[in-house]
């Protein structure tokens, strides 16, 4: 209303002062954009005045309450086309916020999280639960993963703010502990949220950590600039108390652990740099660098005779070699029942970058639907970089047998001093296939092993991925809103996106293409409803994997010559109700 009073008596002035239609309404298109912009500053001032006002009321922590409802129907169709799936997961995610400021230059923020499964989690393999290990440990997914009945500290911190630093007009913040950083930046439009630090491209773990802002605006004249400095620490490397791995020989409460198979600390880096926002137009870039981050090994160890693979600390399981039928000429080895006893270690440094930009309007008053319609862009990309000092078994050894006879595998063998005419595998017959089979193992545990890399590569690999979307009025209904995502990842693309909140996994993390579509029809003040489709159709494995070799990119027809049946596609149906205040 205010802002149409001042646009009429802007009229009145301009008419009166001049009868040049094309000059009122230049002047007055301007005046506008100006009044539009100072609506805006004095609504960010007013509701940051009043929440700092509210959290100190009554010197009490302020609570709000969170409690969403779901159920999703989830479908996966593997590469040989098996299907798996649940019709009906139910979920209770309950979010307890609580703040306090005792003043106007600090705040204290914190979130009790549960997220849970209705009811109990029955027995799985060998007597474990089905859920709460694994993955499921990592802390960077508390209150994301639906793993136990157990309220979990989602967020705890401070906040310091000051509109002056060091005498500048660079306004500056300062912050410690168990830092928002998920439902980021564009990611949190799906779920209704308020954006949180990261962009949501490229991070969405929970963090303990620190941040500094700085804001750059006054001294630069530019909307919205200001740069951020993140840090994370994302594991310890402390040897637990009451540790019996040293027998009766204690390493120390909380020491560095001696282990040599032991995960080392993981850091994170980065920054945020924000270059415009004006309200309704915003560029946004992230950095980060993260380092000795874990991912699962081959075995570390020797082919038997029988092809069996001892790997030690490493997994284990065995290969089996194949022969054309036709010619009886060696095809390779093929990967069977790789899935046995697995050590995960570090691996090595990641790097990522996003720029994202963002459309709070398209266009400058051109109707009320494009004025209510959000459109975003972002690119991102990432970078491995390996360091992992444990040697691998060179399967690639087997390649120079690959197209030869047995005649010609044995004189191969024969230089190596193998005699194919014995009874190699020990089953009682001498100078069978697998007999060749011993040999060509026994020759292969002769090559040089090679270094373990990062996902399934010695060398440094860039992946990128695009993600879009947009959100809009739902002619439909009076305050529905409908939203539709893409995203794309390439063959060695890695986002830090493991608490997304999507039960088939981060469409994020795709290598391949999602889409997703929802709807968002608020029931009153307290309640809303949504309703959420998401499809995932990988062209490569390891999108969900850490980034060790259970990261390797392969193709669905190179897997399943390996012997693995991966998910090829993915789908997420969820209805769910939000209750807030």
């Amino acid at each position: 209303m205010t802002k149409k009073i001042i646009a009429l008596s802007a009229v009145a002035a301009l008419a009166t002062a001049s009868f040049g239609s094309t000059e009122v309404e230049d002047r007055l298109s301007s005046m506008e954009k100006k009044i539009t912009k100072l609506e805006k500053d004095l609504k960010k001032a007013k509701k940051t005045a009043s929440h700092a006002k509210m959290l100190a009321n009554g010197d009490n922590i302020k609570w709000g309450v969170k409690l969403r409802t779901a159920v999703d129907k989830l479908d996966y169709e593997t590469a040989s086309g098996k299907e798996y799936g649940n019709d009906a997961l139910l979920t209770n995610k309950l979010l307890l916020n609580m703040g306090y400021a005792p003043n106007e230059n600090i705040i204290f923020k914190g979130a009790l999280s549960y997220h849970k499964v209705f009811g109990a989690a029955p027995a799985g393999t060998n007597g474990m639960p089905q859920r709460g290990y694994g993955y499921d440990t990592f802390d960077w997914v508390n209150a994301e993963t639906a793993n136990s009945d157990k309220m979990t500290v989602k967020e705890a911190y401070w906040l310091y703010m000051n509109d002056t630093f060091l005498g500048t007009d660079v306004s500056w913040t300062a912050s410690v502990g168990r830092r928002p950083s998920t439902d980021g930046f564009l990611s949190n439009m799906r779920n209704d949220t308020k954006a949180q630090s990261p962009l949501g491209h490229i991070i969405d773990v929970e963090f303990d950590g620190a941040s500094f802002k700085f804001g750059l605006d006054k001294i630069t004249d530019v909307d919205g600039m200001y740069w951020k400095l993140c840090l994370g620490r994302g594991l310890s490397d402390a040897t637990p108390r009451f540790d019996m791995s040293g027998g009766l020989n204690s390493y120390g409460d909380y020491s560095e652990n001696t282990n040599e198979n032991g995960l080392d600390t993981i850091d994170l880096a980065g920054f945020i740099f924000v270059p415009y926002d004006d309200g309704q137009y915003s560029v946004k870039t992230n950095m980060f660098k993260a380092n000795n981050l874990p991912g699962f090994t081959m075995a570390n160890g020797t082919v038997g005779n029988d092809f069996s693979i001892n790997g030690g600390d490493g997994m284990v399981g065995s290969i089996a070699p194949t022969w054309n039928a036709t010619d009886g000429t060696f095809m390779g080895v093929q990967g069977a029942s790789m899935n046995g006893d697995v050590a995960m270690k570090t691996m090595g440094d990641l790097s990522g970058a996003a720029i994202s930009f963002k459309a709070d309007g398209l266009g400058d008053g051109i109707n009320d639907f494009l004025d209510s319609t959000t459109f975003f862009a972002s690119w991102a990309q990432s970078k491995t970089n390996p360091d992992n000092e444990q040697e691998m078994m060179n399967l690639s050894a087997f390649d120079g047998f690959v197209g030869l006879s047995q005649a010609e595998i044995a004189g191969a063998l024969g230089t190596y001093g193998i005699d194919v005419s014995a009874d190699l595998d020990a089953d009682g017959t001498a100078g069978t296939a697998g007999d060749f089979a011993a040999g060509m193992a026994s020759a292969a545990n002769m090559q040089p092993t090679v270094k373990s890399g990062m996902l399934g590569s010695t060398k440094s690999e860039t992946g990128t991925s695009i993600y879009m979307g947009v959100q809009m009025p739902c002619l439909l209904t009076e305050d529905g809103r409908f939203g539709i995502e893409y995203n794309k990842g390439s063959k060695y693309w890695r986002s830090f996106t493991y608490a997304e909140d999507t039960m088939a996994g981060s469409k994020l993390a795709t290598r391949g293409t999602a889409w997703e579509i929802y709807y968002t029809k608020p029931l009153m003040k307290e309640l809303t409803f949504q309703v959420r489709y998401t499809s995932i159709s990988y062209d490569y494995t390891g999108s969900q994997a850490f980034f060790g070799d259970d990261g390797t990119p392969m193709t669905m027809a190179e897997a399943k010559g390996f012997g693995m049946d991966p998910i090829e596609k993915a789908t997420d149906l969820r209805a769910s109700i939000t209750y807030q205040f």
